[in-house]
């Protein structure tokens, strides 16, 4: 527990009080593949610090959903909830994953506590945030094409290794029907852009999904 406590963003910068407070409160729990962390809507009591695995999370309204982000090892998930009484989004582990657990209000008296600390919290969320909404906006403009190739250079790489979304949740994270995802996956690989191994995307012409992206 106390090595993993260490590998927190800006750990060295709390007091060893607030170090001792900190691991006195939180705990491992491993959750296996798909398995829920939280619902949207419920009551919101904790923090989770990724040590391992891959988390998404995802917003509903009526019956369309949308993943709007998926968190990795090294992120913590629930600074941007960290005031609001109610989770904005639920969210389910994409595969086999370890996290640490923080009641959310010891976490927010460490943050009222360590102005820096919460400073330098606040502006790794704000710059992830800003480069999702970044890349969402993009890909608001983008045909079925273009979508596809921007979700398959952005998550079909070392960087999200280890992890399989199915063909439905491509669709929810682009926003096209999942035949349209189907079709398209098909059509780039008839076309030798990609290729296709169940679940995984093995990119095989990266200058020609990016060519892809700048007109779709």
């Amino acid at each position: 527990m106390e090595k993993l406590i260490t590998t927190i963003p800006f750990y060295a910068i709390l007091t060893e009080e607030e170090k001792m407070f900190l691991s006195q409160n939180c705990s491992i729990v491993d959750f296996d593949s798909r398995e829920a962390l939280f619902k949207q809507g419920s009551f919101a009591v904790n923090i989770y610090f990724v040590l391992e695995g891959y988390c998404k999370m995802t917003y509903q309204s009526g019956n369309k959903r949308k993943i709007v982000y998926i968190a990795r090892k090294g992120e913590i998930i629930g600074k941007d909830y960290i005031l609001l009484e109610h989770y904005p989004y639920s969210t389910h582990s994409l595969t086999a994953s370890k996290l640490m657990v923080f009641p959310k209000n010891l976490f927010q008296k460490i943050c009222e506590l360590n102005k820096s600390f919460y400073l330098k919290i606040s502006n790794k969320l704000e710059f992830k945030l800003r480069e999702t909404m970044e890349w969402l906006i993009n890909l608001s403009f983008k045909n079925v094409e273009g979508a596809m190739a921007m979700f398959i250079l952005k998550f079909c790489n070392k960087n999200f290794k280890d992890i399989s979304l199915t063909r439905t949740e491509i669709a929810e994270i682009i926003g096209y029907s999942r035949e349209s995802i189907i079709h398209t996956l098909t059509k780039f690989e008839q076309e030798k852009l990609i290729k296709t191994k169940g679940k995984d995307i093995i990119i095989k012409d990266i200058e020609k999904l990016e060519e892809i992206i700048k007109y779709g």
